[in-house]
């Protein structure tokens, strides 16, 4: 084992110079040809409960901040024979934040109000059913020229959180933000283009199919399309994918 491991040093050494020199006409020659993704080049789109397009459309412009999900596993320590290893049990889906400026007449903050009262009565403290106050969430990354890339669907998704906002009086050139925790079932995502996600919106089950059997439909797909070439988009100003709403908000019921 220990020759191995000597064996492999001398090799990267003696090659260190060849593959810096390489490694960096690759990086330079990837960035002229695929470029890098911005983290300021996204949209977000869901169907809040009871919300009016006006509402959707209003959520989508104001979002200013969002996270993609990350990826986390349960593990246990495992030891047969020698070391102790961590073997993974279980796959956590952690909470997504999404940051919304304000209108003037409240009415972003309105929408999530509205929303809470949904999952929990202010009043007698029922809960409501969870098929009520769930929906599908979607972020869409997209290039410099505004076409999507890369589709995230949060299913099952809800406010968790609704955050405070804070107030100041001495303070005249802050806006108002409102942070908001999002809980769901699970995510899936791909890259993607704007040819699938019209196919997706032409068929009401067309979504629902493909959150049902994720890597299936989209071998499906990409199968059908092969390199499918230019699409339009919705950027901010476009509002393509508000028939997705629609489509996502018919979720299955759930009773627990």
């Amino acid at each position: 084992m220990a020759g191995i491991v000597s064996q492999k040093i001398n090799e990267l050494i003696n090659g260190k110079t060849q593959v810096s020199s390489n490694r960096q006409k690759d990086f330079i020659g990837e960035i002229k040809t695929k470029g890098i993704a911005r983290n300021n080049r996204f949209t977000v789109d869901f169907s809040p409960p009871g919300a009016s397009n006006e509402d959707k459309r209003r959520l989508l412009l104001f979002c200013e901040k969002a996270s993609l999900p990350g990826i986390n596993f349960s593990t246990t320590s495992n030891r047969t024979y020698g070391e102790t290893r961590e073997v993974v049990y279980d796959r956590i889906f952690d909470p997504v934040t999404l940051t919304f400026h304000v209108d003037r007449k409240m009415m972003v903050k309105d929408v999530f109000d509205e929303w809470a009262k949904k999952i929990v009565n202010p009043i007698n403290r029922n809960v409501g059913w969870y098929k009520d106050y769930t929906t599908t969430l979607s972020i869409r990354i997209q290039d410099l020229e505004d076409k999507v890339t890369y589709l995230c669907l949060l299913d099952e998704a809800y406010p968790k959180s609704i955050g405070a906002i804070g107030l100041d009086a001495g303070n005249n050139q802050e806006t108002m933000r409102l942070d908001v925790t999002f809980q769901y079932r699970n995510w899936m995502a791909t890259p993607i283009s704007q040819d699938q996600l019209t196919g997706l919106e032409k068929s009401a089950g067309g979504l629902q199919k493909y959150i049902n059997d994720f890597q299936g439909f989209q071998a499906k797909y990409l199968g059908e399309l092969g390199e499918a070439g230019n699409f339009l988009t919705g950027a901010v100003g476009q509002y393509a994918m508000r028939g997705l709403s629609s489509v996502t908000s018919k979720m299955p019921s759930i009773r627990f």
